[in-house]
């Protein structure tokens, strides 16, 4: 796993090194005059500084095409900044300066709480049934529906208004409770999180199988 730093100041990009450091992840920094050659290991969360008046090297879809937990590092923090960078697909917001401490409590409980890559990956095969590498298990019009959506809008949070169409009509809430036992049933790593107030967004990849 590795940690992906863009566009942090000096001071920030050292401290995040140290933490990374000590929490045994590896540190891959853009560099903006180079092409951005991902390391071959999966990104566990990305650091992307946003700054009033400029405009970093790699955009929140890239970033969230990598994977991973992508983090607004926010030269100040108001509500209005913070709201503005979780709508726009971050997991997290952090305050510049970062301190190390709380970098390696974030770093570590990511390290904990995230599943290996290949035990993320869903399948639903167009006929009720959605499997992983391990199990397969039914689920309803509704509950391949939030799937779907959520995964079209991969690293996204999808509001509860647009997952509601995606239901039928259907209670969100108790769709999504009943998809997160499920994951569970069939030993799946991905996982259905819910932002309060905003909505969900889905941790892993649904593949849809027609045959």
């Amino acid at each position: 796993m590795y940690a992906l730093a863009q566009s942090l100041t000096p001071e920030d990009q050292e401290v995040l090194a140290e933490a990374c450091a000590e929490v045994g992840v590896t540190l891959h920094v853009t560099d903006p005059e180079a092409d951005h050659v991902a390391p071959s290991d999966a990104l566990l969360v990305s650091f992307h500084r946003i700054a009033a008046g400029r405009s970093d090297d790699l955009s929140v879809a890239e970033l969230k095409s990598r994977g991973g937990y992508p983090v607004a590092v926010l030269d100040g923090i108001s509500a209005t900044e913070v709201l503005s960078a979780v709508s726009s697909g971050f997991s997290f917001t952090l305050a510049s300066p970062l301190r190390r401490s709380r970098l390696v409590k974030t770093l570590s409980y990511l390290k904990t709480v995230t599943p290996p890559e290949n035990t993320q990956v869903l399948t639903l095969d167009g006929k009720g049934a959605l499997s992983s590498s391990a199990k397969s298990v039914p689920v309803t019009d509704a509950e391949e529906g939030l799937l779907s959506l959520l995964n079209d809008r991969s690293g996204q949070i999808v509001p509860i208004a647009d997952l509601i169409k995606a239901t039928g009509g259907e209670d969100v809430n108790k769709v999504a409770s009943v998809l997160k036992q499920k994951f569970l049933d069939i030993e799946s790593g991905a996982k259905l999180l819910k932002v309060p107030h905003l909505g969900f967004r889905l941790v892993g990849t649904v593949r849809k199988d027609a045959s």
